[in-house]
C-alpha cells in the first residue's frame, strides 16, 4: 500500500522534474548573459568537473572507500537530524552500513540526494569568507566545487546502477529515483543562487512557482483533451452511427 501511494506521488510529480530542469537552464542562461561564459570562476569549475571525470575513469575504484565513508556518514547525520540513535557505523573498502534506532524516507535516500563533501566545502568556504575574506582565490574554490560536485554525481550514479541498492527498493524504485532526481536538481538550483550575483533566491522562487503552474496547467489541458477525444467524441460518433 505504501509503495502504491508513493508510486502515485511520483507519477503526479513527474512534470516537476521538467519544471526544475527548465528553471535550472533559465537560471544558467541569466547568469551567462550577465557575465562572460568563460569567466575565470566558471572555467575553473568546469576544469574541476573534467579533472574528476578523468580521475574517475582512470582510478574510480581507488576512491570507492571515500564515497562509502560519505554515504554511510550521510545516513548517520540524517538519522541524527531525525532524532534517531546511531548504534554502529561500519566502513570498509567492500561496503558499509549504519545501525540506527529508526529509519525513514529522508534517512534512507539522503546519501543519493546530499553531496556530502561539497556541503562541507561550501560550509568551510562560507566560514573563511566571513572571518578571513579572500584567504584563497575564488577560482581555487570553484575548481574544488567542480571536483566535489562531479564526485557526487559519478559515485552516486555508480551506486545506483552497478549495485542492487536495498535503499531504493524500500520505497519503490520509481519513487526513489524520482525523489533523488528532484532533490539533486533542487541542490543545483540552490548552488546557482549561492554562486551567481545575478540570480536571486526571490527570483528563483518566483520562477519555480510560475513554471510549475504553467507546466501543470499544460498537463491538465492535455489530459482533458485526450479524455474528451477518447471517451466523449468517440461515444458521440457511435451514437450518431446508431
Amino acid at each position: 500500500m505504501k509503495k502504491a501511494f508513493l508510486f502515485l506521488v511520483a507519477m503526479i510529480g513527474v512534470p516537476l522534474v521538467w519544471v526544475l530542469v527548465r528553471c535550472l537552464l533559465e537560471a544558467l542562461a541569466i547568469d551567462t548573459l550577465n557575465e562572460p561564459f568563460f569567466s575565470r570562476g566558471r572555467v575553473c569549475f568546469i576544469a574541476g568537473c573534467v579533472a574528476m571525470t578523468l580521475l574517475y575513469i582512470w582510478k574510480g575504484s581507488a576512491l570507492q572507500v571515500v564515497y562509502i565513508f560519505a554515504h554511510e556518514m550521510t545516513h548517520a547525520v540524517a538519522g541524527l537530524c531525525c532524532f534517531s540513535k546511531v548504534y554502529k557505523v561500519s566502513i570498509k573498502t567492500t561496503g558499509g552500513f549504519v545501525q540506527l534506532s529508526k529509519s525513514n524516507l529522508l534517512i534512507t535516500l539522503a546519501p543519493y540526494c546530499v553531496p556530502f563533501y561539497l556541503l562541507i566545502a561550501v560550509l568551510i568556504y562560507g566560514i573563511l569568507q566571513y572571518f578571513v575574506p579572500g584567504v584563497l582565490p575564488f577560482e581555487v574554490w570553484a575548481g574544488l566545487f567542480g571536483v566535489l560536485a562531479t564526485f557526487h554525481v559519478w559515485y552516486t550514479a555508480n551506486a545506483l546502477f552497478s549495485v542492487s541498492q536495498p535503499d531504493t527498493h524500500e520505497y519503490g524504485r520509481f519513487f526513489s529515483w524520482w525523489f533523488i532526481v528532484v532533490a539533486n536538481l533542487l541542490f543545483a538550483l540552490a548552488a546557482v543562487v549561492v554562486t551567481s550575483p545575478t540570480v536571486t533566491a526571490r527570483g528563483q522562487g518566483k520562477r519555480l512557482v510560475v513554471t510549475t503552474q504553467s507546466v501543470y496547467v499544460g498537463v491538465y489541458e492535455t489530459l482533458r483533451g485526450v479524455t474528451y477525444r477518447v471517451f466523449v467524441r468517440d461515444h458521440e460518433s457511435e451514437r450518431k452511427q446508431k
